[in-house]
């Protein structure tokens, strides 16, 4: 029996930042939205991040004093790994920066409350802004313009196939729902927001490097599912090889941390953006410390200062300065940073952190032992550090040796070896079309966010989401003002201006 149809104007596949910034921004002007969302819940890897955006030109920097262009933030977006960014996809980075302080603007329009900016090297100015009071909060308000213009969300929903007409025009979807499979019509298109493909172990090993594929995925439901689908109807990848990572992540608390317990309601995230932005930083520490130990990465200037790094046995397996990337070949992709008491104390004030909530504030070494005592652990010499662990002693005493650390000595861990996102993406030009194999536009396809990322690689605080909030903004945009008057769905000639 075949599955019963419906219509809409614009189909949105994927509940993330990426996926409700296309859905709302295709609603507020005028089209008839459908989105469907795998999980039972809205969120997807935007809900998992720190919740940084960096952008050019906002109304934030203005009141700073901050004087910033486009051109600038181009270049310092490839300034972060010039070797691997130049020439990566010109003409996505240029939309992104062009589009970039527009896109911060609708988010406040929205009520998403954004502090800063704040610095972040090579940046060469403050474009850094930080959510309040974390990346739900970007879900929160998007969920509620969604509602208010008459979204239809269908969450617990995968999609089984795109669907197109003798022309391959995409021109819908057949959904798996909980009361059964449905087809849907879209009558201007299909926009995929499915993020990454990290969370799917087939992919990782195919695309990546051994290191990476074996990583334990930030988010595991990121399977890929907008690649697959896109390739099933001609879809072209690019960059899939790459990947920032694998990173060194403390293991979460039992018990989630303030930042991540606040209510996400309107006007607290307003009020908590007022006194981010003007109380001294000692009086937000109690704020910030519970977001910069729960959620982010020991920096990498501790091995720098001679810390190592050991496995589950106690043994140093690689040299720390290099790339800590090996963990993830260890058992259980899992270690323990250790160091010694001259080190501690040398992360205990500025210049060293031992991690940061981009832009706000710092975590020394006292704020863990105070605040994550779980994650800590001192001894006077190697066998006492190693039965507080549980590593072998002989092991770790070798490699206590090995890295000419003093004692006392200070453990920290488990730390795992995680991948963030994969990097690579669909094939899209710059009005975020998805293209097939000679770089024609595929009817009907949208991409945007981690899965339509056309080959730019991001690196750095707050690029990702960015480019979801403006790539979903700008496809829906789009797809609610195409071809007024006609079917909507993007012409199948060449491809348009700076393919990528």
């Amino acid at each position: 029996m075949a599955a019963p149809t419906r219509a809409t104007d614009v189909l949105v596949i994927g509940g993330g930042g990426s996926g409700l910034a296309a859905a709302v921004s295709a609603a507020q002007h005028g089209a008839r939205v459908l989105l469907a969302e795998k999980q039972p819940r809205l969120g997807g890897s935007t809900a998992l991040s720190v919740g940084s955006i960096t952008a050019a030109g906002t109304r934030l920097q203005a009141r700073a004093g901050v004087q910033d262009s486009v051109p600038d933030f181009v270049e310092d977006m490839v300034a972060f790994k010039p070797a691997l960014l130049t020439g990566d996809a010109p003409a996505l980075r240029e939309l992104l920066a062009r589009e970039s302080a527009a896109t911060v603007a609708w988010l406040e329009s929205l009520g998403v409350a954004l502090v800063g900016p704040y610095p972040e090297a090579p940046h060469r100015v403050s474009r850094m802004h930080n959510v309040v009071p974390s990346s739900r909060a970007y879900i929160a308000r998007l969920a509620d313009a969604a509602r208010r213009h008459k979204v239809e969300v269908l969450l617990s929903t995968e999609v089984a196939e795109l669907v197109r007409d003798a022309s391959g025009a995409v021109t819908g979807a057949v959904l798996r729902t909980p009361t059964g499979d449905v087809t849907v019509e879209a009558r201007h298109g299909v926009v995929l927001a499915s993020g990454d493909f990290s969370g799917n172990p087939k992919m990782r090993h195919e695309h990546l490097s051994p290191a990476a594929a074996a990583a334990h995925p930030i988010n595991p439901y990121a399977n890929g599912d907008g690649h697959r689908l896109a390739a099933e109807v001609g879809a072209a990848w690019r960059r899939m090889d790459v990947t920032f990572g694998p990173q060194l992540r403390f293991a979460p608390p039992q018990r989630p941390g303030l930042v991540s317990r606040l209510p996400t309601w309107r006007w607290l995230c307003k009020a908590e953006a007022f006194l981010v932005q003007r109380l001294p930083a000692s009086a937000l520490r109690p704020f910030v410390k519970s977001l910069l130990i729960t959620h982010t990465s020991p920096a990498a200037t501790l091995f720098a200062h001679g810390a190592i790094l050991v496995n589950n046995a106690g043994e140093r397996f690689c040299d720390e300065k290099e790339s800590v990337a090996p963990l993830s070949s260890q058992d259980g992709g899992r270690g323990y940073i250790v160091f010694d008491a001259g080190i501690a104390a040398a992360f205990n004030r500025p210049p060293n952190a031992i991690s940061t909530a981009p832009g706000i504030a710092f975590a020394y070494f006292d704020d863990y032992r105070r605040g994550r005592p779980d994650l800590v652990f001192q001894a006077d010499t190697a066998t006492e550090l190693a039965e507080r662990i549980g590593v072998d002693p002989a092991a770790l005493a070798e490699s206590v040796r090995q890295g000419a650390l003093g004692t006392p000595l200070v453990a920290m861990g488990p730390v795992h070896s995680m991948l963030t996102v994969t990097e690579g993406g669909l094939a899209v030009d710059d009005e975020l079309r998805v293209l097939d194999t000679s770089d024609v536009p595929i009817p009907g396809l949208y991409a945007v966010g981690g899965v339509g990322q056309g080959g730019m690689l991001l690196l750095g605080h707050g690029h990702h989401i960015a480019w979801a909030m403006t790539s979903g903004r700008l496809a829906g945009r789009a797809l609610a003002r195409a071809n007024a008057g006609g079917d909507g769905r993007a012409s199948g000639g060449r491809a348009g201006r700076h393919a990528t």
